[in-house]
């Protein structure tokens, strides 16, 4: 009985630790993203030649904003949506969790040091049971 919680425990902290580091990477991938726009401005301003992007981000969408941060697209979520048809719509979660015998798709951006953005997809079955829209907290 021990074995099985410490496993238990061990696996929610990996479970923690593999959200963590895919918010990281997410926010260090926009991060590059916005330097590179910041560089070619400058480039641009300065009238030094432009370099090719690299092909990652030749194929990125020229919206630099995530498709869950326009209101529209969370409109159009119903229940009983598939979990693919809800990343589609509103692109990949910046994270998701494992909650009982359902699953939680996470969109967050962080504002500021104090305040975030923060809206989720609570599914059941890989179909969407409630949908919470994005709230400033």
């Amino acid at each position: 009985m021990l074995m099985m919680s410490i496993a238990g425990s061990a696996a929610a902290a990996d479970d923690y630790k593999v959200i963590k580091l895919e918010q990281d990477v997410r926010r260090l991938e926009q991060q590059v993203r916005d330097l590179s726009r910041e560089i070619a401005d400058l480039r641009r301003q300065t009238g030094a030649p432009a370099m090719s992007a690299p092909r990652d981000q030749e194929k990125a969408p020229s919206s630099s904003s995530p498709r869950w941060l326009q209101a529209k697209n969370w409109q159009r979520l119903r229940v009983g949506m598939t979990e693919l048809e809800v990343v589609e719509v509103l692109g990949p979660p910046t994270s998701a969790r494992v909650e009982g015998t359902g699953r939680v798709l996470f969109y967050a951006l962080e504002i500021d040091a104090g305040s975030f953005l923060g809206g989720s997809v609570e599914l059941q079955d890989r179909r969407v049971a409630e949908i919470n829209t994005p709230v400033l907290k």
